[in-house]
């Protein structure tokens, strides 16, 4: 199959990624992909070379020709600037971090070939927003998945979770509560089996407004939601491997207010990405009860 010219985006080498830890390959973009990253950090520091990072793909945002670029899913909610800004941000980190980076459609040749290349143990994506061909979810002894910020067992599936719940009606009386879930990737749209779940978690803010754009939202979850999440899910496979219970996590009472107390700014939305993941890596720390149970 030959790529059209809008399928390529950019592919930078780091060179051969080597280390006895599990191979996680990343498909991500910006604010989800930096809470993945402080996730396997806070990891690591723990035990030191648990986890090694064998690559990020994500949408090429900053390209009007791709399949997935400004205006579409939740990329929608940024102005041009600011997916340019959003774009960089996960550009440079990979850079400077030395971690192979691909940017375009995940059904170029380019792309497929490199994840082959890269035999990772586990593929997570947060924020991506193409389907993932069956072929590279085969690929991973310990599976793929994808961090999602909607309750999938009651149906909140697809490109607008946030407004999808709220819609849906799934409220409580001190507002509106939403969960975030890890599920198995499937080929489908969001149909996999969901396996960590949280509690429901404050959409709304602490005066229990609702943020007017959702893309607030998602940056208050991926804040403070994802980093456990996707900390919990790696600590759960290094310790059980891929056939473990679906559970619920614990959230500690310290993160539920820091969730309702976020206020989006452009300082902390398009903070530095060193300094997000040093903010996540801090959240995990004070969540003060175990990432899972």
């Amino acid at each position: 199959m030959d790529s059209r010219p809008q399928d390529w985006g950019e592919h930078i080498p780091a060179g051969q990624v080597s280390g006895p830890g599990l191979r996680i390959l990343l498909l991500a973009s910006d604010v989800p992909l930096f809470a993945c990253v402080a996730a396997i950090e806070e990891i690591n520091a723990n035990c030191a070379g648990s986890l090694v990072l064998a690559g990020v793909a994500t949408d090429a945002v900053a390209d009007p020709q791709a399949r997935i670029s400004a205006g579409k899913r939740l990329w929608q909610h940024y102005t041009p600037d600011q997916c340019r800004l959003s774009y960089e941000r996960t550009r440079s980190f990979c850079t400077e971090q030395g971690i192979e980076f691909f940017s375009g459609s995940v059904h170029a040749l380019p792309i497929k070939d490199w994840m082959e290349a890269s035999q990772p143990d586990i593929i997570i994506s947060a924020f991506y927003g193409q389907l993932i061909p069956e072929e590279i979810l085969r690929a991973p002894k310990l599976g793929a998945y994808n961090v999602h910020p909607s309750d999938t067992e009651h149906g909140i599936r697809g490109p607008r979770p946030f407004l999808d719940t709220i819609e849906a009606g799934l409220k409580q009386a001190n507002g509106h509560l939403g969960k975030v879930v890890v599920h198995e990737l499937d080929p489908g749209f969001d149909e996999g089996r969901v396996v960590i779940e949280t509690p429901g978690l404050p959409f709304h803010d602490g005066d229990g407004v609702l943020p007017e754009n959702p893309l607030h939202i998602g940056f208050k979850f991926c804040l403070y939601a994802y980093p456990v999440l996707v900390q919990a899910l790696l600590a759960t496979l290094l310790e059980k491997g891929r056939d473990f219970t679906p559970y619920r996590i614990a959230y500690s009472d310290e993160i539920v207010t820091r969730i309702e107390n976020y206020r989006y700014s452009d300082q902390i939305g398009f903070s530095s990405a060193p300094e997000l993941v040093r903010r996540m890596r801090s959240c995990l720390r004070d969540n003060n009860r175990k990432p899972f149970r």
